[in-house]
């Protein structure tokens, strides 16, 4: 399997992707214990992470904490889209600031979208959407990539971190593919780590929620975002927790602050080796690695550096399209569409492919499987609450829940949650200002 950020995929083994890219399983009770899940944290369909712990801390304790997402300015805004924007709504109520990003120099570089459609999309379709969807102003920034320098100018910075080869081996690129494209995702990486800029909020924790296909983005940020910091904490090759400077100046006065910055989180058996550029902790383990290096980004910050915090990434399954393969704006019958009719929902929904039996008396038999079926997966992101969906979900897998029950189901559902959204859009329309950032 390969993930490619621009490509139309679609992805049935999810476990076999957590092995084979090295996601860790995603455990809502375990990483925010004691706040309210949102139905996609709670239900599997967001199924992995990278690095959650630092940023579910934060989130748990009240301190300050970010998430950033983006989006292309192509096409309308479907249901896919939505899934991402309701996490994001669900961390802005547990108090995260939320940074939104206009990918129109990507658009550009790999659409060859004009940064003024990109501009007219973004506004009157996406950011006037996720206010009608919730998302609120108050500690909430939109703005464009093109509009803010200190995203290209992070991005530039980060490129000096990363060769050729690098970007070949990471998203495939080739002789052929533009040097705008290659230069895309060195941009999305200064987006992902600019909240944490002393303009934008200073280093946190900071959450990247996304389809499992963008985690090369997610995998080029944390490796540079590391390679920014002057002094880190790893386990070395001989199973020793360390401390270690890579800056050749102040070496001494920095791994002390280092040292002090350790044993206040408890460590006291410390043992400075200005020689080798290190600060060993002899009475910590490989599980504490983590939470040493996000202390340590203090220090980074206080001793010149960027004291980025490593983003993390959380990754969600991506919606199946309504004929079987991926949803996409570009393929309108694969995909559910927030400025659909009703009379078009229902004609899509209706033709949708599900998991029943092929006859009724073959379902009747054997029962559906609602885990191969698009309209119960419509059911289990957007529309159904607990109850509901566990009646469903036995129903079919016992053939007494028809294919034809659960898409009208769905039709009266979606239907009225459109209409109500489609007043609600009309009248974010004159509310925009007070989301877009224009810096």
């Amino acid at each position: 399997m390969r993930l490619d950020p621009w490509a139309s995929t679609t992805f049935k083994d999810y476990a076999r992707l957590r092995e084979q890219f090295g996601l860790e399983e995603f455990d809502a009770e375990r990483f925010l214990p004691g706040v309210p899940h949102h139905r996609l944290l709670s239900r599997g369909v967001v199924f992995a992470q990278r690095g959650y712990s630092p940023f579910g801390r934060a989130l748990v304790e009240k301190r300050p904490c970010a998430v950033m997402s983006g989006l292309m300015p192509s096409g309308n805004m479907h249901l896919g889209h939505k899934m991402l924007l309701d996490q994001m709504i669900h961390y802005q109520q547990l108090g995260a600031d939320i940074f939104v990003a206009v990918a129109d120099l990507e658009s550009l570089a790999t659409r060859g979208q004009s940064l003024a459609e990109g501009r007219k999309l973004a506004l009157e379709e996406y950011i006037a959407s996720y206010i009608a969807l919730g998302l609120e102003p108050k500690g909430c920034q939109v703005y464009f990539q093109s509009q803010r320098s200190a995203v290209q100018k992070l991005g530039y910075v980060l490129g000096g971190k990363v060769n050729l080869s690098t970007m070949q081996a990471v998203y495939g690129f080739e002789g052929a593919t533009s040097l705008a494209h290659i230069n895309a995702p060195l941009i999305q990486a200064g987006d992902i780590l600019h909240p944490q800029l002393e303009d934008y909020g200073g280093p946190r924790p900071t959450l990247i929620p996304v389809g499992v296909d963008q985690d090369p983005h997610i995998r080029l940020t944390r490796t540079l975002a590391q390679a920014s910091r002057l002094i880190h904490a790893i386990e070395t090759s001989d199973g020793r927790i360390g401390v270690f400077a890579k800056s050749d100046e102040r070496v001494t006065e920095m791994l002390k602050a280092a040292g002090d910055a350790v044993h206040a989180l408890g460590f006291d058996k410390l043992e400075l080796k200005a020689s080798y550029k290190a600060l060993y902790v002899n009475d910590a383990g490989p599980e504490d690695v983590e939470r040493l290096d996000e202390a340590l980004t203090t220090v980074d910050a206080q001793f010149g550096g960027y004291g980025f915090h490593a983003p993390a990434g959380s990754f969600h399954r991506l919606m199946v399209g309504l004929t079987g393969e991926k949803m996409s704006s570009s393929k309108p019958e694969t995909a559910l569409f927030l400025s659909d009719a009703p009379a078009t929902v229902k004609k899509k929904l209706m033709a949708a492919k599900t998991g029943g039996g092929v006859t009724v008396e073959e379902h009747r038999e054997k029962g559906g499987d609602p885990g191969d079926c698009a309209v119960y997966e419509l059911h289990a992101y957007h529309l159904l609450d607990d109850g509901e969906l566990e009646e469903v979900y036995r129903g079919c897998q016992a053939g007494e829940w028809l294919c034809g029950n659960c898409k009208k189901l769905a039709v009266e559902k979606l239907n009225g949650f459109l209409a109500d959204f489609a007043e609600r859009k009309a009248q974010a329309l004159e509310r925009l200002d007070g989301y877009v950032r224009e810096d």
